[in-house]
């Protein structure tokens, strides 16, 4: 018991010791956020999740509204899918992990918010949607010695263009996925993506989605404590914006 206990008070002394000489380490002298090459294959649609709980593939007819409530006339109301394309709003996730303790968090079904007009089930009820778009970026914590202790890059992707019966530009399955990440000893790296706001920037007569995209991101160790924000703009008619 004895030998037991000295051995545990040896094996902290030399912990303390080695922490102590090699602050240097723990040390973050350089960070950099940079664009790099999208190496890795897009996901199809096939493989985004379903929005809202009625996504039949049977053709119903949508009645448009800007103001007020839809006017039903000649069919039963029961068989229309009522739309206010003006009305802007997220359908899918505000917020959710992407690493979690220095590991992926990743899911068979990928969490996404999409920006879509009110009354709206399913993305499968638009049409017009392009290819899917995507943007990655590497973010590098470098310490005293040299070495990227953290090492993370991930992708931003989304689709748009689609419209409700040639009316408006919108957007779905908007994501943030981890594509690659290394984190030395002694480091905890964790991630979120935020959905901060979806929006019309356009008009009544021609709605354009816009949505504003957080990659949060915190950085820990004995001697080193940060919490970043990056944040995305992305609209309707395809375009990302990283903003300053």
């Amino acid at each position: 018991m004895i030998r037991s206990l000295m051995f545990l008070v040896l094996v902290m002394g030399m912990s303390s010791f080695a922490f102590a000489v090699d602050k240097k380490y723990f040390e973050i002298k350089k960070i950099t956020v940079t664009e790099v090459s999208d190496q890795y294959p897009l996901h199809s649609m096939a493989d985004q999740p379903a929005i809202g709980e009625d996504c039949s593939t049977l053709a119903r007819p949508i009645v448009i509204s800007r103001t007020g409530d839809p006017k039903l006339v000649g069919l039963n109301p029961l068989d229309q899918l009522q739309v206010w394309v003006d009305q802007i709003i997220n359908i899918g996730k505000k917020i959710w992990a992407i690493v979690e303790s220095g590991k992926p968090v990743v899911s068979t079904k990928m969490d996404t918010a999409s920006a879509l007009p009110r009354g709206i089930q399913c993305w499968t009820d638009m049409a017009g949607w392009s290819a899917p778009k995507s943007k990655a970026f590497r973010i590098q914590y470098e310490n005293a010695y040299g070495s990227d202790v953290v090492d993370f890059t991930y992708r931003i992707m989304f689709t748009a263009n689609g419209n409700v019966d040639g009316v408006g530009k919108y957007i779905t399955n908007a994501t943030f996925i981890p594509a690659n990440i290394r984190v030395g000893w002694g480091f905890r790296f964790d991630a979120t993506a935020q959905i901060a706001a979806v929006f019309n920037q356009g008009t009544k007569q021609d709605p354009l989605a816009g949505m504003q995209m957080n990659m949060q991101w915190r950085v820990d160790s004995p001697m080193f404590h940060e919490e970043t924000t990056e944040s995305f703009f992305v609209t309707g008619d395809n375009k990302l914006v990283k903003m300053k």
